[in-house]
Formats: structure tokens, C-alpha cells, sequence
């Protein structure tokens, strides 16, 4: 920090240690000390500043995992008094991943989960198109059973991207809760549908599971080839 830092008031030089720590102009060893600065300083508007390493990318790939497994250690030092700015952050985040972890490890999974389902509700209400964040976390979801995730996860099987409605499959599969095979086969028989990736893992999923299917008829018109409808459940040839 500059003598002239000394001068400034204390937002004033969070935002500039945020600069410099999300700035790829800056120089590494200025990046690491903002860093630092921003966590010994611990106030919420600071670890906010520093978690937003967190959305910037380095092209050097190396460089980058480096810098930000440092942040990581760095949050994960301040303990409980980073969960809260955590739960700010990732309402805001494009990039997930990361905090998410750090919040499993400074919490638990339950309000770990808890906080997803959130997260999920409120980009199921934005609706602004972009699906990355949305993906992102259903793809962390599917590594976790809860009564809640079927219900949470649900509308995102009809989601525009192709992506988020596989990954919403996959968290409704790996409840092994069978009331997933309604909502799955709904999606499957919607003539909208047009991912052969979809309909390929739903064939595999009724007729590993044993599911049977409501309506054979429109179930059938969709199977991928390798399929057959057979006393109204699916059977791989």
C-alpha cells in the first residue's frame, strides 16, 4: 500500500485492493497483497472484494489455480465469520464451484444444499438466459440426496438450454426417489424435446430402473433406437 493509501477512507480502499486483486494488468505479487490486505481486514464489504477473485480468470491456467487456491486458504482461515459474506457472494457469482466448497467446508451439507435450493429458486425466477450458473449448480447438486431436491429441481427439466435439462435429470435420477419417472417421462413424450442426449439417459434410466410408463404409446414414438416398449415398461434390446 501506497503512503498516499493512508489518506483514503476505508471503502475507498477495499475498492482498490479489489481492483487490483480482480485486475489481470496487476502484477501477482500486487494481486497476493490485496488479497492478504482484504482478509486481515475482515469486514463484509472486504471479504466480499475478495471473493470476487473468484470470477476473474487468468489466461496463464496455472497462475490462476494457484491464485485463487490462495483466496481459498484465505477464506477458509477467517472461519465462521466468512459464511455470511459467502451466502452474499454466490447470490451474485457467475462462478459457483469454489464457493460452494468453501461454504460446505465452513458449514455443513444440509444448509449447504439448503442455500443451492435457493440459489436455483432465484434463477428459476430471473429467467435471463443465461444458463451457466443454473447448470452449475444443479451439476453440484446431483452429488447430493435431499427430500427437497426433486421438487427444486423439477421445472429445470424443461429449461431452454439442453445442458441444464440434463443436469436436472441427473439430479432427479440420483434421488432414486421413483416419483421421478412422471416428471421424467412428461419430458420425454413433449414433442418440443429435441436432445437426443435427453431421451437416450431417460430410455437407459426406465429400463434400468424398471419404471413403467403411463402412456406407451407417445413413450414409444420418442424411444431411441435399442429400445422397445415391452408390457408397458422400456427394455433395452
Amino acid at each position: 500500500m501506497s503512503f498516499f493509501d493512508f489518506f483514503l477512507s476505508e471503502e475507498k480502499k477495499i475498492t482498490k485492493n479489489r481492483h487490483r486483486l480482480t485486475s489481470r494488468d496487476s502484477q501477482p505479487e500486487d494481486r497476493e497483497g490485496a488479497a492478504r490486505w482484504l482478509a486481515e481486514n475482515g469486514s463484509p464489504k472486504a471479504l466480499l472484494a475478495l471473493l470476487s477473485r473468484f470470477d476473474m480468470k487468468l489466461e496463464h491456467q496455472l497462475n490462476d489455480k494457484a491464485e485463487k487456491e490462495f483466496v481459498y486458504s484465505l477464506v477458509l482461515g477467517l472461519g465462521d465469520k466468512a459464511v455470511k459474506p459467502l451466502r452474499s457472494w454466490l447470490k451474485q457469482a457467475r462462478q459457483v464451484s469454489l464457493p460452494l466448497k468453501l461454504h460446505l467446508e465452513l458449514s455443513d451439507v444440509e444448509s449447504t444444499v439448503k442455500l443451492v435450493f435457493k440459489l436455483l429458486q432465484a434463477e428459476l425466477e430471473r429467467d435471463d438466459f443465461k444458463p451457466e450458473k443454473k447448470n452449475a449448480l444443479l451439476v453440484w447438486l446431483t452429488e447430493h440426496r435431499h427430500d427437497g431436491a426433486l421438487e427444486v429441481a423439477a421445472p429445470f427439466v424443461d429449461d431452454f438450454d439442453e445442458n441444464v435439462r440434463c443436469s436436472a435429470l441427473e439430479v432427479l435420477v440420483n434421488q432414486q426417489d421413483d416419483a421421478a419417472a412422471a416428471i421424467l417421462e412428461k419430458r420425454f413424450t413433449n414433442d418440443d424435446e429435441d436432445s437426443n442426449r435427453l431421451r437416450h439417459r431417460v430410455a437407459e434410466v426406465f429400463a434400468t430402473r424398471g419404471w413403467p410408463v403411463s402412456d406407451a404409446d407417445a413413450f414409444g414414438r420418442h424411444l431411441p433406437d435399442g429400445y422397445v416398449i415391452a408390457e408397458g415398461r422400456v427394455r433395452a434390446r
